[in-house]
């Protein structure tokens, strides 16, 4: 063991040089301060994020290499508000609502017809009929400002504060 030298590679951050939006760690979120506020809603709304915002639908295509781009609105994407490619009447595989072993019954039956087209994106499972009202909108636009800064480490505020200085400087007078 008495040979080269064990060289350790650097894996400090550089907070300065990221592309992405909030900070170059993924999923990180700072610690509480005392100026700052977190609560279960936080906690809750990252999950959500995480899991429904995390899909194909949220990104904007799906299927079969990602070839396709949604017709529906992001807010109907996200919340699974209807088909992805603004297909009506599309059946493709799902559950079968009827019950081959039901005692009494003899032979084949037949389920749900699958009429898939191979574009490989899911069909829509549902209540078509769903009409979202304003909260879940609201809800909506709420989570997309919280996912824009999922990453921000300075809670809302910058790590150097150069934003300050320019800001004091026009209420002095300067």
């Amino acid at each position: 063991m008495a040979g080269r030298p064990i060289t350790v590679p650097s894996l400090t951050p550089k907070f300065t040089s990221t592309a992405n939006l909030g900070g170059p760690l993924q999923g990180y979120s700072p610690q509480q301060t005392l100026t700052n506020f977190k609560n279960s809603d936080n906690v809750m709304i990252r999950k959500i994020l995480r899991d429904s915002w995390n899909t194909q639908y949220a990104t904007g295509k799906a299927g079969n290499d990602n070839a396709y781009k949604r017709v529906v609105t992001p807010f109907r994407a996200i919340n699974h508000l209807g088909d992805f490619l603004g297909r009506q009447n599309y059946v493709c595989g799902g559950p079968n609502p009827i019950n081959k072993t039901f005692p009494g019954r003899q032979g084949h039956i037949a389920g749900v017809m699958s009429m898939c087209d191979g574009t490989g994106v899911a069909a829509k499972s549902g209540n078509v009929r769903f009409v979202p009202d304003s909260s879940d909108y609201t809800t909506f636009k709420k989570q997309s400002a919280i996912n824009r800064n999922y990453n921000d480490l300075g809670n809302g505020g910058d790590q150097s504060h150069a934003a300050c200085s320019p800001l004091l400087a026009v209420r002095r007078g300067f």
